[in-house]
């Protein structure tokens, strides 16, 4: 293995873009959300303002019963259902596009990690060999598949909204001596509801974005297994973003996997890498030394956190579990599995370490 560092500075370029695809999407569809909103809210303003003068009629806020009787209402819903329909198409097609591009940039750029892990002289014939053996249709297959899953993971976003709403209208506000006030808190539910739908938009675009990377990028180290031997798995432990990396990831870090396998598996809007693991320089034919590969070590980037930072990383009780060596790193993660979505890892709960920690005594 020579993971390099301009294997890592391409990574990071690679992993800077499909990035930047996902936050595009994410941007575009916040927009979208907010525009829906403008145009429904005068609607909503209308038929709370009829809920409101009812509940202070009647001393009390109505049964959904009366609720549905107050033909203002059905309207609001109506034209919401409506919008709702329309982001959920939009989020399947915006978000089936920067997978697009995510896929695209990953069968173009996966070539050049690979072969930046050899010396020079035989950089450019392995590059071609790599790419060649990336098929366009095998792509499309991925292109598919992703699409598909986009689409199964969209599909409840409008009525999981719409049925949002409707709790918030069944559930009511408190009706107070200020019309004006008790309408804006009736409307600002209703808000928050319909909002509820932009931001798990969000968390999709985010996060099938980045497994559209990962799909594409394990095909493509499945092709040229004669010269790979497995995947490493990249986290941000250096810079600026080192504190915002889970606990879970900090741990993965830097560890092999075999190539077949699919991964890294981060939890939801997770950034991690994956990079080609290529073979000793020996077994490809290569009679050269090789030099020790750059990938930063966990241990010294984390040595290198202030404590502040490590607290932010891990929290203070597993914090102090680590320190202690009442448990190391590779008790932290933790693998969930979630048929709805996929198997990801996440934190192990601290109660669990501590059982552990107890346990070993």
């Amino acid at each position: 293995m020579a993971v390099t560092s301009r294997t890592l500075q391409l990574l990071r370029a690679m992993r800077t873009a499909v990035g930047g695809y996902a936050d595009d999407a994410v941007r575009d569809l916040a927009e979208q959300w907010t525009h829906a909103w403008r145009r429904i809210a005068p609607t909503w303003r209308e038929a709370v303002d009829v809920l409101v003068a009812w509940a202070a009629q009647h001393g009390r806020w109505p049964t959904p019963v009366e609720i549905g009787r107050i033909e203002q209402v059905p309207a609001a819903l109506d034209a919401t259902t409506a919008e709702l329909d329309a982001l959920t198409a939009a989020t399947i097609a915006t978000v089936t596009a920067a997978a697009g591009l995510a896929i695209a940039a990953t069968a173009d750029g996966e070539p050049r990690i690979i072969a930046s892990q050899v010396p020079a002289a035989y950089r450019n014939d392995l590059q071609r060999r790599a790419a060649q053996r990336i098929l366009p249709s095998a792509l499309d297959v991925i292109r598919i598949r992703v699409g598909q899953a986009i689409t199964a993971q969209s599909r409840p976003l409008g009525a999981d909204a719409a049925a949002a709403i409707r709790r918030e209208l069944v559930r009511g506000v408190k009706v107070g001596a200020n019309p004006i006030e008790t309408a804006r808190r009736a409307v600002a539910a209703v808000q928050g509801a319909f909002e509820g739908g932009s931001q798990r938009a969000a968390v999709i675009a985010r996060t099938e974005t980045l497994d559209a990377y990962r799909v594409a990028s394990r095909y493509a180290h499945e092709a040229n297994a004669d010269v790979l031997g497995g995947w490493i798995w990249l986290a941000t432990v250096n810079g600026k973003g080192a504190a915002r990396t889970c606990s879970s990831c900090w741990a993965l870090h830097g560890t092999v996997w075999p190539l077949g396998s699919a991964g890294p598996l981060d939890h939801q809007q997770g950034r991690c890498g994956r990079a080609p693991h290529v073979r000793p320089w020996r077994e490809l034919g290569i009679n050269i030394d090789e030099p020790s590969d750059a990938i930063p070590d966990r241990q010294a980037a984390w040595d290198a956190l202030t404590p502040a930072q490590q607290r932010q990383v891990m929290g203070a009780r597993r914090l102090a579990l680590l320190r202690s060596g009442r448990i190391g790193w590779d008790d932290i993660p933790q693998l969930r599995t979630n048929t709805a979505w996929r198997d990801s890892y996440t934190p192990r709960p601290v109660s669990d370490l501590e059982r552990i920690a107890d346990q070993r005594r």
